[in-house]
């Protein structure tokens, strides 16, 4: 399907972006670009069974998948954006006519919905393609960052970056605390680039990271996210890489600090699948995180990354490893700002960017089996 999307695409270059180009002392630099392919097969694990109404029986059961058009280190050629549906095996070639784009969710994110007319069967196939190209990151002025002041309030455009959500539950008393305690009850007297690394410093150094954070089910089979959210990792002080990123993100949010998770793709060169070929050394899913900083933009940062390289007794104003300054995130491609979309939906299995609403004719049984694909087409434009 390319008409509907696409014509519908090429209208939101003028909606506001979910993220400007960085300014001042932040740049974005080495464009990629890759064409990306979000493809699920979604099953049901009853057996079919008319009488008894299991297997799926959906009519008008929207399945939505989110699209970052512009982010601060990133953006998708509206053009290129496709999408297609295969009920029982064959294709729904009336797709085109009902895809849409849906706007109006936190940070500007828009949703390609692909709706599932009218289908009764055991499975289903969708995928979700467009070209992107993505930047790495980089601090050059580490002072300039450190000097910029307070705000006397946010811009509209980052306010979602204060708001609870699922997974980061900001607002629980706890993450209030915390912040008291790591400032010592003088957190507006640093300015907000300072606190910040207070802030993330104290989550790589107190929570004790396991796991990959993916759900790989029998032979390697891409199954979704792990993830346990904020508060619980907070509690018990351990967690995957998911949930200290939501760590992250809920005590910046609490200190009064846009923020927000990025989840998205991490790619793989050819010289790494040759390195490490037979251990699912291919594209997988990855999130790190980003702070609004007035008048430089979203400062990314990767606290899963920045474990082990000496930040628990570095001065806040030095620079930091995987903070401001990341050299490959120009092989991450972003999906998403929220585990599932910020909408009535849910995901089948563990999260996984994107969700559905099969009611009242889905399968609580369901699962579901993602593949990636990205192609490398090389060298971005330059800006």
């Amino acid at each position: 399907m390319y008409g509907a999307l696409t014509l519908i695409a090429a209208t939101l270059i003028a909606a506001p972006p979910s993220g400007r180009p960085p300014a001042g002392p932040l740049e974005r630099y080495e464009p990629r670009i890759y064409d990306f392919t979000f493809e699920v097969t979604i099953t049901t694990i009853s057996p079919f069974d008319l009488s008894q109404q299991r297997g799926y029986r959906l009519v008008d059961a929207p399945i939505v998948m989110p699209v970052i058009f512009q982010g601060t280190y990133s953006t998708v050629s509206s053009e290129s954006l496709r999408a297609q549906l295969w009920l029982g095996g064959r294709e729904d070639l009336g797709l085109e006519k009902r895809g849409r784009l849906d706007t109006g969710y936190p940070f500007h994110t828009q949703l390609a919905v692909l709706p599932v007319e009218n289908f009764t069967g055991m499975s289903l196939r969708w995928l979700v393609g467009y070209r992107v190209q993505v930047w790495s990151s980089r601090l050059t002025n580490e002072a300039a960052a450190a000097a910029v002041p307070w705000p006397r309030e946010w811009p509209d455009e980052v306010r979602d970056g204060l708001r609870p959500q699922l997974f980061i539950e900001s607002d629980d008393p706890m993450f209030a605390r915390q912040v008291e305690r790591v400032s010592e009850g003088r957190l507006r007297l640093v300015t907000p680039y300072l606190a910040a690394k207070d802030l993330v410093r104290y989550c790589v150094n107190e929570i004790r990271v396991s796991g990959n954070g993916v759900n790989r089910g029998n032979l390697g089979v891409l199954r979704g996210l792990k993830v346990a959210g904020a508060r619980q990792t907070a509690t018990t002080g351990l967690g995957g890489p998911n949930d200290l990123v939501c760590v992250c993100v809920a005590m910046l949010r609490a200190a009064g600090i846009p923020a927000r998770v990025v989840i998205g793709v991490q790619t793989v060169s050819k010289a790494q699948r040759r390195t490490r070929a037979g251990h699912h050394n291919t594209p997988n899913f990855v999130s790190w995180a980003e702070f609004y900083l007035p008048d430089v933009g979203w400062i990314p940062f990767d606290p899963v990354a920045m474990r082990g390289k000496g930040i628990r007794n570095r001065d806040v104003r030095q620079p930091w490893p995987e903070f401001g300054s990341m050299k490959n995130l120009n092989r991450r491609i972003p999906l998403a700002y929220h585990f599932i979309p910020p909408t009535t939906v849910e995901s089948p299995q563990n999260p996984a960017v994107w969700g559905w609403d099969p009611r009242p004719g889905g399968d609580p049984s369901s699962e579901q089996i993602i593949k990636f694909k990205v192609t490398s087409r090389g060298r971005g434009v330059e800006e």
